[in-house]
């Protein structure tokens, strides 16, 4: 039965609730014909009995459908439009306390993860969802976080406003940071709000420029490069590669960059 492009968008919506193209035609149908069998539902869409059976059930779990009786007649109903924003909620609600028990759960399951006794994990991101799949990454830093970054390559790549929201969102989970980037109309930006995103912001010159950065937090250490327009993101986990960055590279790069006024 041929879709139309009214019943397309309805069903692509009905697919944030959990429900497949079948059970969303099936839940369609409910509504347009009201009360009926799932012999007359099936005869309606042309479709398989026990096949239309079985999705009505999936239906009735998700509370799209309520099962009533007329006489000895199981009758299958499609739920009130007006339910739907009910059961959005309810999907919100369950979404919020999984994101919750799993900020939890997250560190629990890195402190036991195993490091392999020692050989690097190597984990490769492309494109700019890569690239913020990283920055999520650096949330769950335990200390301090350094980058060293041209900062403002990578916030045209991923957008001024998602980087600012990172900050602000970096700091309310109280992980401070030092940065080292070159002097640019971004770092000017920023640099009234350093106290503000619990960041310390120092700049080289000017003369200096590259494509590249380096995120370190935990003992990981993120390579970024955007060469011919792509954006690539390696990441390395290993305890002694990241003391190494942080202690004697970083540090040495950090004495020898300009400090910036607030």
């Amino acid at each position: 039965m041929p879709i139309r492009p009214f019943d397309r968008r309805i069903i692509d919506q009905l697919a944030v609730l959990g429900c497949n193209p079948r059970e969303a035609q099936i839940y369609l149908e409910c509504l347009k014909s009201g009360p009926a069998t799932v012999q007359q539902i099936a005869v309606a869409m042309k479709q398989n009995r026990i096949t239309i059976h079985s999705a009505v059930q999936q239906l009735i779990r998700k509370e799209l459908l309520f099962e009533t009786r007329r006489g000895k007649r199981r009758l299958i109903v499609a739920e009130e439009p007006v339910g739907l924003m009910r059961l959005l909620q309810k999907k919100e609600n369950e979404l919020a306390l999984a994101r919750e028990n799993l900020e939890h759960l997250t560190p629990l399951l890195s402190s036991i993860q195993s490091m392999g006794q020692g050989v690097p994990t190597v984990r490769l991101y492309e494109g700019v969802e890569g690239f913020k799949r990283m920055l999520e990454e650096t949330l769950t830093a335990r200390g301090e976080l350094l980058v060293f970054s041209y900062v403002d390559l990578f916030s045209k790549a991923v957008g001024t406003e998602y980087l600012e929201q990172y900050f602000r969102r970096r700091a309310a989970k109280e992980v401070h940071s030092r940065l080292l980037f070159p002097a640019c109309p971004f770092v000017d930006r920023m640099a009234p709000k350093q106290k503000e995103h619990l960041a310390q912001i120092r700049t080289l010159p000017r003369t200096v420029v590259w494509k590249s950065g380096i995120f370190a937090w935990n003992d990981c250490l993120a390579l970024l490069s955007f060469t011919e327009q792509k954006l690539t993101c390696t990441i390395i986990e290993n305890k002694d590669i990241a003391h190494f960055f942080r202690t004697v590279i970083f540090e040495m790069c950090w004495r020898q960059a300009d400090t910036i006024s607030l």
